[in-house]
């Protein structure tokens, strides 16, 4: 997978990107044969692959060697694809792999999940201890199946990452009283509060960045089916995006979804 400055710059301003064709159909298959092998659904145990030294001992103790072999294939993956190169020039800095792991949703017609940024602490309504802005995610989505509009596509607002990002640099350094912030009503209702607002703006430098962020989440408030931040991908075709970005997992209406995914972090001092 090339990295060009382009891609780079796409993904700082918008906050994500779609490459297409990255995988070849060999590949497709066989990450495919190994994720719908393990439970269906998000965040189970079985779909998470090892990417340490502890977690490699730790499976080999409990004799997973079949988990060991599939775990050491997707880290030459993604050594194959550079995708340690790729994060670093995206962070500006060292990066590192936080952790691996494949799911697949079978067709249904309900959400994967709805319009929501990630370090956004789940939602809980107290949080004691606030993490610094930049302790935030680059992941990289690998589709081994078709998604479209409605139909299993990762949807992603335009800019969002920016907007949640300063309101996380506002907490951080307690110009904002932390307040759940993980569903976009919940988020749109911190930003608009007369107190942060001016805040937040200060932050972007830009009013108007704000204002066109606020009328894109009032579209997918109030139009709960819009397909305006939809996207089609084929298998093969890899979505990397900012995490901190407003997205969902649309329901995938049309056939199943299988997804690979790797999650990078910077290296924090």
């Amino acid at each position: 997978m090339i990295c060009n400055k382009s891609d780079i710059d796409n993904l700082h301003d918008n906050g994500f990107i779609l490459l297409k064709n990255v995988l070849e159909s060999s590949q497709i298959e066989k990450i495919k044969k190994i994720i719908i092998s393990n439970p269906e659904g998000k965040g189970v145990p079985e779909n998470i692959y090892s990417t340490s030294f502890k977690s490699f001992l730790m499976k080999s103790i409990k004799v997973e060697f079949k988990k060991i072999i599939n775990s050491l294939y997707f880290l030459h993956l993604k050594n194959q694809l550079k995708l340690d190169s790729y994060t670093s020039t995206f962070f500006n800095q060292k990066s590192k792999i936080s952790q691996i792991d494949g799911y697949h949703n079978q067709k249904q017609e309900s959400e994967i999940l709805p319009w929501h940024c990630d370090q956004s602490y789940s939602g809980a309504k107290i949080v004691k201890k606030i993490k610094s802005p930049d302790d935030f995610g680059l992941k990289f989505f690998f589709y081994l199946t078709n998604v479209g509009p409605g139909n299993g596509c990762t949807s992603y607002i335009p800019g969002s990452h920016k907007i949640a990002y300063a309101v996380r640099s506002c907490m951080y350094e307690k110009k904002i009283e932390y307040q759940p912030y993980w569903s976009i009503n919940d988020f749109v209702n911190l930003v608009n509060k007369k107190k942060y607002y001016p805040l937040i703006v200060d932050k972007l430098d830009s009013q108007e960045i704000l204002n066109e962020f606020l009328q894109k989440a009032q579209n997918v408030i109030l139009n709960k089916k819009t397909d305006l931040f939809d996207f089609s991908a084929l298998p093969g075709d890899v979505l990397i995006f900012n995490e901190g970005g407003f997205h969902k997992g649309s329901k995938p209406t049309k056939n199943r979804r299988v997804v690979l995914r790797y999650i990078y972090k910077k290296i924090l001092k």
